[in-house]
């Protein structure tokens, strides 16, 4: 791998705990809008829908005001201001309005691009609510222990809310870097199999398991093997949602630091008073507790 010790412009995607620049493209091409305006927060898109709204009122008030009285009763910019907010929101007030043909042709166009906007905003706004989502809380680490006399890496999710995730699936991927023997240092991605990669109703947690015997890719890995080839997990759950019936993804990922041997996760069901009543206790849902020392991974 080249290193590239100046700066570039780019696209920045982060990988893991890696940033990653791609370089040779464009950072905002206009056929990508629509996918930004749906990628940003909601602070974020309310302080860009206002800072346009402003910006717009800006530009109308400017063309009106280099018109030779194009309102009547406007003597200031700012009057020619607030006449383009009730123009653009095709509302008025009687005190202002246009005096010659320059400015009804202005009024004309702002209205015109008023009831445009409008119509992009709301189908926007109900484009971003109605929008699934998923609330999966990922543990922070994954472990490494036996299970059943294997060794076995292990993760858990837990599903936030109330509804079920209907045909849930699951998936692993081991990504390490690997030397070819001509010299050339190659990015790997592994499928790691699991013992269930499938839950017909996601509810509660969910503990995604790989045992690790003679055909994973991780036989007879160690911690230093893991430290030194940097490996990392990516794992993905998707399913849908039964309350709005559309399909869901949630993806989180572990760097090495976050792989760890001798741990293994607490228990976090118990039962109430009411036996037909459990309790899943998310506030302990990262807790780990030691497991008997191993030093190297094998079939067991």
């Amino acid at each position: 791998m080249t290193k590239t010790s100046h700066r570039h412009h780019g696209i920045t995607v982060k990988v893991g705990q890696v940033e990653v620049t791609k370089l040779g493209v464009p950072r905002f091409s206009p056929h990508d809008a629509y996918h930004l305006i749906m990628s940003l927060t909601w602070p974020q898109f309310f302080a860009g829908a206002i800072t346009v709204y402003l910006l717009a009122n800006l530009v109308f008030a400017t063309v009106y005001f280099l018109g030779d009285h194009a309102i009547n009763n406007a003597a200031t910019f700012s009057d020619c201001f607030f006449f383009s907010v009730e123009t653009l929101a095709t509302v008025g007030y009687g005190n202002m309005s246009p005096a010659t043909f320059y400015g009804h042709c202005v009024a004309t166009l702002e209205i015109l691009s008023g009831m445009l906007s409008m119509a992009v905003i709301t189908s926007l706004v109900f484009a971003r609510f109605s929008k699934p989502t998923a609330r999966i809380l990922f543990s922070r680490v994954a472990v490494i222990s036996p299970y059943n006399g294997v060794p076995t890496l292990m993760l858990r999710v837990a599903n936030q809310r109330r509804s079920y995730i209907v045909e849930a699936a699951a998936s692993l991927v081991l990504v390490r870097d690997e030397e070819t023997p001509d010299g050339h240092s190659l990015t790997r991605f592994y499928d790691l199999k699991l013992e269930r990669a499938r839950s017909p109703m996601f509810a509660l947690s969910w503990q995604i398991m790989h045992r690790i015997d003679e055909a994973s890719p991780l036989h007879g890995v160690t911690a230093e093997a893991i430290r030194d080839g940097d490996m990392r997990l990516a794992v993905t759950l998707s399913g849908v949602d039964e309350i709005f019936a559309a399909g869901i993804t949630a993806r989180h990922s572990y760097s090495h630091e976050d792989i760890l041997f001798e741990r293994r996760f607490v228990d976090i069901f118990s039962e109430g008073d009411n036996p037909r009543h459990t309790y899943v206790d998310l506030g302990r849902f990262h807790d780990l507790e030691a497991e008997a020392p191993a030093t190297e991974i094998s079939a067991g």
